[in-house]
């Protein structure tokens, strides 16, 4: 039976080893930082470009002429042609004959026109006004929508980085608890030689060894998932490699107080949720400026040409100007002014209610990282103080090991807790960082 298991162990220990190194990866030679990961994604990032591009076709919209505060001036030609049959009675104004008929086939005329003439609307109630107030708040919207795309980003390429810094660092400690892992198993082949070791406990050591191995694999697997992502956000190759470098600093909170003003004030997201409310305001007015009258006046300048077969007037040649006006005001329109100064308060007050549920979510969010980062700073703590009684803890164990007074068991598990310890700071100090980043990205500081 124990051969039967030795054989079986020494198959997976072969088959684990190969797959390992087919997995494993050396450290690359470029590296990457947090800040620089940040400053390519706003300058290679899809999703901000296009926002980009949004605001700069926005821009373009906001003018005076797209309001319709400026005059028309069109140059209009017609020229018509006609071939009837005419049946004409003409007035003589005389006794005899009294009228003239006439009776023709393919009798033609031809009328050529040709004008400049301007329009202006001199007062329509103020939509004018109104409409370009609508252009200049639109725009500021495009510019509320990219502040916010550009806050996402950054968001999601800090949190992106910080899981790979977690998985790098837990890559690293277990790439050095597989050297040390390697080198026992060559002290316990040489103490198995002398008789101070067993064939189970070499076993017992290669199978923690390939425990590590297959931990590792996972870990580069989840790595290099995560960097295509991170990648695809900053414009990089899908396969590009690199190492990232991470300093983590803590920084002091300051009183939730300040927090929810700034995020009142500066949230990009809860900005474009205010600029919406004051759209919809210049929404009612404009749609109150229906029950005004309008003025419209034009001026023309232009030449018309008319020639006929028989028509008493053969040819009719003008050449001048013209000016005139129009006052409209409506009375009545089946209720449509009014059901359109209705929705648009409804939709204010949607607005105002989107408003409102938008920024008790993010206080409640912003409170809720404030809180997560008081507990991480004491864990982190509370980790730090523990980790110098692992080390210790691991090190006696070493000691006593290559004495024969610890078991490879005991080694082991000393090894192991130190191991998780230094995983769990490592966590600690990227989590820690990353509610930073949220609640910063939350106050708009980003």
């Amino acid at each position: 039976m124990k051969l039967y298991v030795y054989k079986w162990l020494l198959v997976v220990f072969a088959f684990a080893k190969a797959f390992t190194l087919v997995a494993q990866e050396d450290r690359p030679a470029e590296s990457l930082s947090l800040e620089q990961a940040i400053s390519l994604a706003l300058e290679s990032n899809k999703a901000i470009k296009i926002e980009q591009k949004r605001t700069e076709i926005s821009e373009e919209q906001v003018s005076i002429g797209n309001a319709g505060l400026l005059p028309t001036l069109n140059l209009i030609g017609t020229v018509n042609y006609s071939n009837n049959d005419a049946d004409l009675t003409i007035r003589t104004f005389q006794p005899t004959p009294p009228t003239v008929n006439f009776n023709e086939s393919g009798v033609t005329s031809t009328t050529m026109q040709g004008v400049l003439q301007a329009d202006y609307t001199v007062f329509a109630g103020f939509s004018g006004k109104y409409r370009y107030k609508l252009l200049k708040g639109q725009n500021q919207i495009a510019q509320y929508q990219q502040q916010a795309i550009i806050n996402s980003t950054v968001r999601d390429v800090s949190e992106l980085f910080l899981e790979i810094a977690k998985l790098q660092r837990r890559q690293e400690l277990l790439k050095e608890t597989i050297k040390i892992e390697t080198d026992r198993i060559s002290r316990i082949s040489d103490q198995k030689q002398f008789g101070k070791a067993t064939g189970l406990d070499v076993l017992r050591a290669e199978s923690n060894l390939n425990r590590d191995k297959t931990s590792l694999d996972k870990v580069l697997l989840a790595k290099n998932n995560l960097k295509r992502n991170l990648n695809f956000l900053i414009g990089y190759e899908a396969e590009r490699k690199y190492w990232v470098t991470t300093t983590y600093t803590i920084n002091e909170l300051e009183d939730v107080a300040t927090i929810k003003a700034d995020i009142l004030a500066n949230n990009p997201t809860l900005l474009l949720a205010n600029q919406g409310i004051e759209l919809a305001d210049t929404e009612i007015n404009l749609s109150r400026s229906r029950n005004l009258p309008r003025l419209d006046v034009f001026a023309n300048y232009g030449y018309f040409n008319q020639e006929n077969d028989v028509q008493q007037l053969a040819e009719i040649t003008n050449i001048g100007y013209t000016v005139g006006g129009q006052l409209t005001f409506n009375i009545f329109n089946g209720n449509q002014t009014k059901k359109a100064i209705q929705t648009a308060k409804l939709r204010k007050e949607e607005s105002q209610l989107q408003q409102e549920q938008l920024s008790d979510r993010l206080i409640t969010d912003a409170i809720t990282e404030v809180n997560r980062i008081e507990i991480l700073k004491e864990q982190l703590s509370r980790e730090q103080q523990n980790i110098g009684s692992f080390e210790e803890a691991y090190t006696r164990t070493e000691e006593r090991f290559k004495k024969g007074n610890a078991t490879n068991l005991d080694l082991r598990d000393a090894q192991t807790a130190l191991l998780n310890a230094q995983i769990i700071i490592a966590e600690l100090q990227a989590d820690l960082m990353r509610s930073h980043i949220v609640l910063d990205t939350l106050r708009g500081k980003i």
